[in-house]
């Protein structure tokens, strides 16, 4: 009977393979002190976490060409805490005032403890934004309000897609900085 091709089960639990356990006791809270540093709230921070070791476990066959899983999983954990807070500063514009009696009446407002902490943090990534050198102020702004691809943005701008690179990356670091500074 030719049938199937591997009759092994698959191993679903990721503790049965050691090197994911040592991977996980090794950088699991370290992750989560580094993600709470930009994120600001534990339980969020924790969760970033969880959701990058659980996407190594399941992508564990694609990504094994990673020379360094460690470096991997701070870039990882470092770009969704920097979504979130986007995802964050987008809710807090999206219940700013001039929504309110909108979103009261169509049932998506959340609470009013919500609201202020929204505005509150649209405030200082206002503030933070205003912070920025220029040059970093215009590529973030080409970059996250425009769009537009590192590339293009070179090509308006005439400098390498490297510049783009590294003024994204000041900018996020200045901005991650300003916001543990200020937010609470």
């Amino acid at each position: 009977m030719g049938g199937r091709k591997n009759d092994k089960k698959e191993n679903i639990n990721p503790f049965l393979d050691s090197s994911y356990t040592l991977l996980f006791n090794e950088l699991y809270s370290p992750l989560c002190q580094f993600c709470m540093s930009l994120v600001g709230d534990k339980e969020t921070a924790e969760d970033v976490v969880q959701e990058q070791f659980i996407y190594i476990w399941e992508n564990r066959k694609r990504l094994g060409n990673i020379k360094s899983l460690k470096s991997y999983l701070y870039k990882a954990v470092k770009n969704k805490s920097i979504n979130h807070l986007k995802k964050q500063f987008s809710r807090s514009l999206e219940y700013g005032t001039e929504n309110i009696a909108e979103n009261y009446f169509t049932g998506s407002m959340p609470d009013p403890e919500e609201i202020l902490k929204n505005k509150e943090l649209g405030n200082i990534l206002s503030k933070a934004f205003a912070q920025l050198p220029e040059k970093c102020r215009i590529i973030f702004k080409m970059k996250k309000v425009g769009e537009l691809t590192n590339k293009e943005i070179a090509d308006k701008l005439n400098i390498s897609v490297k510049t783009v690179e590294k003024q994204m990356t000041i900018a996020f670091r200045k901005l991650v900085g300003y916001i543990s500074d200020h937010w609470k």
